[in-house]
């Protein structure tokens, strides 16, 4: 969709009528905009309610729920680890089932040294090629951002569409596409194994749940607009008088 080629096509009124239009589908998702969950804006550290957890952010939040749409079991802040430079480290998440830890940092939230030093603390001495860990490289250390914004311009499901509120609908109920780096060097992708119907990260091998070679399954690169981030937002539970007792 394109607004210069449409004035070849259209009259003046009614590409400025579109240009309108396409402002409400943009202004749905703003960056910076409290609330949004994008890498655009700085996420304030509000205590949210999710699976039966209080985590100290919606962010947190939100990744436990991304975690389980990729059936990827998670600890919350499972255990405190001493780290080589004696400094005192609380992972967010541990995936037992994958060797792996998830740190999540919002945008306002950049400090990854303790995450940086654990990857480190945790990555084999292994030549490459010639590795002999249960898994190459060691156990990973990913660190989960903010998501990339949803666009519903490059969404397929609006090509060449008109429905301009049916895009800014969708742009505002949309979570994004989830986005991670690794405290090691190299490529990472995220995928849904075919063999056990569980997400894994990998960069080489196989699926790190159950070994399978992942034949046939797409590997997803960060931000990959195939993949939905689930977002939520909304306080922590109220204790009861139940829970006071």
């Amino acid at each position: 969709m394109s607004i210069q080629n449409d004035w070849h096509s259209s009259t003046v009124g009614e590409v400025v009528t579109r240009t309108v239009q396409q402002q409400i589908v943009r202004s749905a998702h703003i960056p910076g905009q409290p609330g949004a969950l994008d890498g655009g804006m700085t996420i304030e550290a509000l205590p949210t309610w999710y699976a039966e957890t209080t985590f100290r952010s919606a962010l947190e939040a939100s990744w436990a729920a991304t975690l389980d749409s990729l059936n990827i079991a998670w600890e919350y802040e499972p255990e405190t680890i001493t780290l080589p430079s004696g400094a005192t480290y609380i992972p967010d998440f541990r995936l037992p089932d994958i060797d792996a830890w998830l740190e999540v940092k919002g945008t306002g939230v950049p400090r990854v040294e303790k995450a940086i030093e654990f990857g480190q603390t945790l990555a084999c001495d292994c030549p490459r090629f010639r590795c002999t860990c249960e898994w190459p490289g060691g156990e990973l250390v990913l660190i989960g951002h903010p998501p990339t914004p949803y666009s519903a311009y490059d969404d397929p499901r609006f090509e060449d569409s008109t429905n301009y509120r049916a895009m800014a609908v969708a742009t505002r109920r949309h979570g994004g596409h989830p986005r991670w780096t690794s405290t090691r060097p190299g490529a990472l992708w995220l995928t849904r194994c075919g063999d056990c119907d569980r997400g894994t990260w990998f960069g080489r091998g196989g699926c790190r749940a159950c070994r399978g070679r992942l034949a046939g399954c797409h590997g997803y690169q960060s931000g990959d607009s195939g993949l939905e981030f689930r977002r939520i937002s909304g306080p922590a539970r109220q204790a009861d008088d139940g829970d006071a007792a």
